[in-house]
């Protein structure tokens, strides 16, 4: 039975970046009962303040107390292996306990005020005494609560030091290699194998727009699963989460938020395209879900796959050093269905073009031949609206953001200007704010502009866009596939997509990303291109196929690499290892954010001068105002910390962190092959 003396006062740590793990003592009234891990509203200062349960005492400080003001549906308590997975993911992202607990919650759960006077029995049940693992949700007085999770007062719930050094095994995590049906078939098998052993399974994929695809082909087989992503509504996402924290249902599948799900008995982790940036979150905590998904394999003694077409060099570097093992490997003879496509590929060199020209007179032959011959092709650009900026012919200013240090974008489509960091939007001037003038010139081009340049060279050929602002993507397709001789111009978008037989594909640019400062951007390119090779060789239709790349760099080895991938990664991995760049080495960003730039770049430099002074061996890089040196009116500053190998960062990025804060600049931290330094 549970005395409600022992666990009268509660130690939480509150969901504010600010103060970390600090812990604060509040009390529980009347007689009510919280576990550890339990979600619970707070006062902390002026406001309420969202928090979680981590330890308990009957002993009353010697101060005065604040009372826990209500708690969250304890149906949803994470089970003990999801708390512990949380800790051991605070310790390797260096960022708190709430920061991560928040993710082992679906959103929008119902709370209930907690009053003093409260009878035990309105805590879940009925009547009766209170018994660990019994007693979960506050019911109304008379209804009971519903069974669940809770474990038992005193359960220990922290990592130990083994569990704690999850991050750096491998040991129950394998490799697939080859195309998606291979790959599929060989989950499917796997999935198959945990079930009938009475295990849970979780099945990640990078893009939402596959997971019609995925959950179709799981439900063939397996029967009903449980979908997990962002985009679902509150109450479906924690129908779901319910479902599965009860074990009503053994299959998660989703994207990457995926990898936190409650399944029960949890078998099997599977990580398709491991290598895909969409697995790391974009907001703090940034952790990664591929890498995510190989701890919860060690912490919860399951197995982890991870596949791909195009391993990441993170991959191939982990497998050359025997840490990787592999499941197996695809070979021609594997995969006998195979598009035996020829392809003819082209690197388009743009160097010397008419300036504003998009579309290449290499280019453009290739594309008459196809369209002449009836054929469909697909012209590629990752570049939104029409110009990616407009200056002023006369004094050369270029119209910003008002909240960010970026360029506005011009769409010409909607007549509107665009910040694609922040969403901002304006009509284009009538006249120029620094000098008055009355004349603009579109720098660069986007997917609007060589729409428009396409129109003109080819006014008989049909041709549709698919990119982030169009309205019904599903009936582009349609048309396009309905159509021909017909042109796709789209963006990434493109690769969610079935897209029906085509014969030519040519790149517009991928100049941008290339020159993007990131150690990354190689790697990033080469990924691309060869996804969207893969894209044109698995269309059907005419086997004699077209791959054009039209580039500034057509020596750059991410371009040529695409032709021969093994060349890529030795030339990649060269560059890295010189520089000790991840995986040969160890990468840390800090970010320090705020609305007064003094004091961000104060601490910012407080921090550089600090990690120097360290006795590791680590480089400090910076400080330094990020590309993006403002987004949504915060100030940012970056410092970069480089070291061989990732213990000597934690030591010093822990060390420094705990001297240097301020109450107005947000520090944030990627420990995680943190891609680009804006």
């Amino acid at each position: 039975m549970v005395d409600p003396d022992r666990f009268r006062y509660v130690e939480v740590v509150v969901d504010v970046p600010a103060v970390g793990d600090r812990q604060f003592t509040y009390e529980v009234p009347g007689a009510w009962y919280l576990p550890y891990g339990a979600k619970v509203e707070v006062p902390f200062g002026q406001r309420q303040a969202e928090g979680y349960v981590v330890g308990h005492s009957s002993d009353r400080p010697d101060f005065d107390l604040k009372s826990v003001s209500a708690v969250y549906d304890l149906r949803f308590l994470p089970p003990v292996e999801l708390l512990k997975l949380g800790q051991v993911l605070k310790e390797h992202y260096l960022t708190s306990t709430a920061s991560f607990w928040q993710y082992l919650w679906p959103p929008l759960v119902r709370r209930k005020r907690l009053q003093a006077g409260t009878k035990l029995d309105q805590i879940g049940q009925a009547a009766g005494p209170v018994q660990p693992g019994q007693v979960l949700w506050p019911g109304q007085p008379g209804q009971p609560g519903q069974p669940g999770q809770l474990f038992a007062p005193g359960q220990e719930i922290w990592p130990t030091t083994a569990e704690l050094q999850a991050p750096g095994s491998f040991a129950n995590t394998l490799f697939i290699q080859g195309p998606a049906s291979f790959r599929w078939d060989y989950y499917f098998d796997q999935i198959g194998q945990a079930l009938s052993s009475g295990h849970g399974v979780i099945v990640l994929v990078p893009d939402i727009r596959k997971l019609d695809i995925v959950v179709h082909a799981l439900e063939s087989r397996f029967g009903p699963v449980s979908i997990v992503h962002s985009d679902l509504t509150g109450a479906t996402r924690r129908e779901n989460w319910l479902r599965l924290l009860q074990g009503k249902s053994t299959i998660a599948v989703g994207s990457r938020s995926a990898v936190l799900s409650p399944v029960k008995n949890l078998g099997l982790i599977v990580v398709d395209e491991e290598e895909s940036h969409l697995y790391k979150a974009e907001e703090f905590p940034r952790y990664n879900a591929a890498t995510v998904a190989r701890i919860r394999a060690n912490l919860q003694d399951c197995k982890a796959l991870l596949g791909s077409f195009v391993p990441s060099i993170r991959t191939r570097y982990y497998m050359s050093q025997g840490k990787l093992g592999t499941a197996c490997i695809a070979t021609p003879g594997d995969v006998p269905d195979s598009p035996g496509a020829s392809v003819t590929h082209m690197v388009i060199s743009m160097l010397g073009t008419k300036r504003g020209m998009a579309i290449s007179k290499q280019l453009h032959l290739a594309l008459r031949d196809i369209f002449n011959d009836g054929e469909r092709a697909v012209l590629f650009l990752n570049r939104r609206g029409t110009a990616p900026a407009l200056v002023c012919s006369d004094c050369g200013s270029t119209i910003m953001c008002p909240r960010c240090s970026v360029a506005l974008a011009y769409h010409a489509r909607d007549k509107v200007m665009v910040c694609h960091t922040c969403g901002y939007s304006q009509p284009p001037p009538i006249e120029c704010t620094v000098c008055r003038g009355f004349t603009w010139r579109q720098v660069g081009y986007g997917i609007d502009r060589v729409e428009s340049e396409f129109k003109k060279r080819f006014p008989k050929v049909p041709i549709f866009l698919l990119d982030q602002d169009t309205e019904a993507p599903e009936d582009v397709m349609a048309q396009f596939r309905s159509s021909a001789p017909s042109c796709l111009l789209c963006t990434q978008m493109v690769l969610g997509f079935e897209v029906p037989p085509f014969t030519g594909l040519g790149v517009i640019s991928c100049d941008n990303l290339l020159s993007f400062p990131d150690y990354s951007a190689p790697e990033q390119v080469f990924k691309l291109l060869t996804d969207l090779l893969h894209l044109l060789k698995s269309s059907g239709g005419n086997p004699q196929k077209k791959f054009m790349v039209q580039t500034l760099n057509p020596q750059h080895h991410a371009i040529r690499g695409v032709q021969d991938p093994e060349a890529f990664y030795a030339v990649e991995a060269e560059n890295r290892a010189a520089l000790g760049y991840p995986p040969f080495g160890a990468l840390f960003k800090i970010e320090f954010s705020g609305r007064q730039p003094d004091k961000v770049k104060q601490l910012a430099e407080e921090f550089a001068t600090e990690a120097e002074n360290c006795p590791q061996s680590v480089q400090v890089l910076g400080p330094g105002p990020a590309p993006k040196a403002m987004v949504r009116g915060r100030y940012r500053w970056i410092v970069m910390l480089k070291a061989r190998n990732r213990e000597d960062l934690s030591k010093v990025a822990k060390q420094v962190l705990n001297r240097v804060s301020h109450s107005q600049v947000r520090v944030t931290v990627d420990t995680e092959e943190p891609y680009g330094i804006g």
